[in-house]
């Protein structure tokens, strides 16, 4: 027999997804002159053209105190109906029922086996930058803080080292979204993986698309590719795919391994979360090099807050596959052909030259 509040939630979701359809247009002038302004190295269609690394000569070793690997994670919103202002950092809180053990705790584990000594983690929530959360009473970072991490890193450990600190992402939910965007405008970082705990862009919008216009149509920021499109939600264009791509589905060409996890739709669940990935990861060429997937038995929710089997199988995927050697795979592996004379990418579609 369903649970009693199924045909309320229904409705509850009926009422989110007209809210969703009233989100701007993707050709909103706002939006389109916030990302003319745009300085980021993910200010073009991705990989197209790739960054010139070769200018960047590696000749000094790293500092002693650097980390061996950096993990950037980015949790979810903080639930269908609660204020985006409360989403909080909860990838690396440990809970009893899992005996202390939290979800990143496990994937540092496996890098540790690999053999990494020194690992440092930096966690932010699904929130445009720095605010304080009602949920955990405290300020969290947000993707700017993380950029703003990321861009220290480079700097300091990675830019002209001949053994750079290797960076790791990791996203739950609309994290997924704000970690795609953090790879996308990173072009010049090389990520051994990209690690996406059932990716939902489902929303995104419509709870974040006013904190995107007072950050970064209103405020000092450029606005992240490819947001000066509006909704991340069906914004690529990728070769072989009929419709048009979720960013947070979208795998960067600048991610060396994608390991997946998905969950099941279920909408008869005591979980009031039911929502789930229903799209598989794929490469901005249309292909699935260096892609892995599995389905879970954990809710969405439960997913990222536990430590569970799931991540069980992300830590035996990180200990099969190893440490990737940079050289082996570079960017050029993963992204389209250029374009023919007259023509160019945009979003990964091929049209004509602007003239």
């Amino acid at each position: 027999m369903p649970p009693r509040y199924s045909i309320p939630f229904l409705c509850v979701l009926a009422f989110l997804a007209v809210l969703a359809a009233c989100a701007p247009s993707a050709t909103d002038d706002r939006l389109a002159q916030a990302g003319a302004a745009r300085t980021s190295a993910g200010g073009v269609p991705l990989g197209v053209p790739l960054p010139d690394l070769e200018s960047l000569p590696a000749s000094a070793v790293r500092p002693d105190d650097a980390p061996d690997l950096v993990i950037i994670a980015i949790s979810g919103h903080c639930g269908l109906v609660c204020n985006t202002r409360d989403t909080w950092s909860y990838l690396d809180t440990a809970s009893e029922s899992t005996g202390g053990v939290a979800v990143l705790d496990g994937i540092e584990r496996a890098y540790a086996e690999l053999g990494f000594e020194a690992i440092e983690t930096f966690t932010a929530s699904s929130f445009v930058t720095a605010h304080y959360s009602e949920i955990s009473n405290k300020v969290e970072p947000g993707y700017l803080q993380a950029q703003a991490y990321l861009s220290e890193v480079k700097r300091e450990w990675i830019d002209g080292f001949v053994n750079p600190t290797r960076v790791v992402l990791v996203g739950h939910s609309h994290g997924t979204v704000w970690a795609s965007l953090l790879a996308m405008n990173n072009l010049d970082v090389t990520f051994d993986a990209f690690i996406s705990l059932d990716a939902i862009c489902w929303m995104w919008w419509a709870k974040h698309k006013q904190f995107i216009y007072d950050t970064f149509v209103d405020g000092p920021w450029s606005i992240p590719f490819p947001l000066d499109q509006g909704d991340p939600c069906g914004t690529l264009q990728i070769p072989g795919q009929s419709r048009r791509a979720n960013i947070n589905d979208v795998v960067s060409a600048n991610v060396i391994y994608g390991l997946e996890v998905r969950t099941s739709f279920r909408l008869l669940s005591f979980d009031p979360n039911v929502l789930a990935d229903d799209d598989v990861n794929v490469r901005i060429n249309g292909t699935d090099t260096n892609l892995w997937g599995v389905v879970a038995k954990e809710s969405h929710t439960n997913l990222g807050r536990y430590y569970n089997q799931s991540i069980t199988w992300v830590e035996s995927m990180i200990t099969a596959l190893g440490v990737p050697d940079h050289v082996d795979y570079p960017m050029s592996a993963f992204v389209l052909p250029p374009p023919p004379e007259g023509f160019e990418y945009r979003s990964g579609e091929i049209v004509p030259e602007q003239l």
